[in-house]
């Protein structure tokens, strides 16, 4: 794993820059929670900044730029939350997808549905004295949620978790995606953020630079699948993501924003 750098060191951002400026239109990709706005106690309190989303704009109306928000979010959900037209749109880590001209559901998700359900109903009655924890119906996926959780309960909520899974995890019918104080049942299938955002890539058809930013584990699988293709950030260092740069938190992405339209109207005086 190569080392990542600090994306707003001078010469870093110089290097970064020319990339930038080495291909007309980008395709830049995006994690929402704890990316585009900072994570909540509260998942239902986030929703998208004015002044974040006035640079997203202006980025997707500059002819140069096709915009993805890539969320665990369901695909509802995350748009109810940006609120953009004629931007793609990727819900479940990418099991579910829209945009202009596309919709996309992968198969094996629509079947592990009734599933889900099941799971659900048998969580929610051994949680329902567990103060803070509680669950999240994303449709395709599954979360049980203990960011408000005791210290001391976490453990129990965990184990709840696993041995309620424990049968349809065995049969691969369902896989564990683990996040920031949740665990999430999603299909056991070959597909995640990576995989959705080489899908977007190749439905575009053309000669973008794929940029990508994202701070969870699950946004690693993108990170990964665009070694060398492209761009990758990940909000907040770590020693161990496989992105080539790193923003020092959420905040900055702002300043990121700004900077690559700063970029564009510099360069082709938009």
């Amino acid at each position: 794993m190569s080392k990542t750098h600090y994306l707003f060191d001078k010469l870093v951002y110089k290097k970064f820059l020319s990339k930038i400026r080495s291909r007309r239109k980008i395709v830049l990709s995006l994690d929402f929670d704890g990316t585009l706005v900072p994570i909540q106690r509260d998942p239902a309190q986030c929703y998208l900044l004015d002044k974040i989303k006035e640079q997203l704009t202006l980025l997707a109306v500059s002819g140069r730029c096709h915009l993805m928000v890539l969320s665990g979010r369901s695909l509802a959900d995350i748009k109810e939350r940006v609120r953009m037209r004629k931007i793609y749109y990727g819900g479940n880590h990418g099991l579910d997808i829209s945009g202009p001209g596309i919709r996309y559901t992968h198969r094996r998700a629509r079947a592990a549905r009734p599933v889900l359900i099941k799971i659900k109903k048998l969580l929610a009655e051994k949680i329902k004295n567990i103060k803070g924890a509680w669950l999240e119906d994303k449709k395709f996926t599954l979360s049980l949620h203990f960011r408000s959780v005791k210290t001391v309960d976490i453990p129990l909520v965990k184990k709840i978790f696993y041995n309620t899974a424990d049968e349809l995890l065995k049969k691969n019918s369902l896989a564990v995606i683990k996040g920031k104080k949740v665990l999430e049942l999603a299909p056991d299938i070959s597909w995640d953020k990576g995989k959705a955002a080489l899908w977007i890539l190749h439905k575009l058809k053309g000669k973008y630079l794929p940029v990508y930013i994202g701070d969870d584990w699950t946004d690693e699988t993108a990170f990964r699948a665009l070694n060398k293709k492209g761009i990758t950030i990940r909000v907040g260092k770590s020693a161990r993501t496989a992105a080539d740069y790193y923003l020092k938190s959420q905040r900055e992405i702002i300043k990121f924003l700004k900077h690559v339209n700063e970029c564009y109207h510099k360069t082709y005086g938009i």
